[in-house]
């Protein structure tokens, strides 16, 4: 079965890179300036995503559809709502002693 084969890992580990190299394309072009903590909150809102995306094939393939679409569907509220959030505070510009300006 091709899920449970090393190769479809070493396909999802090649989207991860992919994902997090056109993040950091895509936080240039705007002129984010990424911290560790910024990376931190970006990799914790990803993984949050995911995890929403991923319950919902579980528990559709468990045939508990009803369950895997109300987890998704809060899990996507949840990462809207984060997303907003954490697009702000990447927006955010600074000063030299990296207090955000007003």
């Amino acid at each position: 079965m091709f899920f449970n084969s090393g190769l479809f890992w070493f396909f999802m580990g090649m989207i991860t890179i992919l994902v997090g190299v056109g993040f950091k394309a895509f936080a240039n072009d705007r002129g984010w300036v990424l911290n560790w903590w910024k990376w931190l909150l970006s990799i914790i809102w990803y993984v949050i995503f995911s995890l929403s995306v991923l319950s919902f094939g579980t528990l559709s393939g468990e045939n508990e559809g009803s369950a895997g679409v109300k987890i998704l569907l809060l899990g996507l509220f949840i990462s809207i709502v984060l997303g907003v959030g954490l697009g702000r505070l990447l927006g955010l510009k600074t000063e030299g002693d990296g207090t955000p300006e007003a």
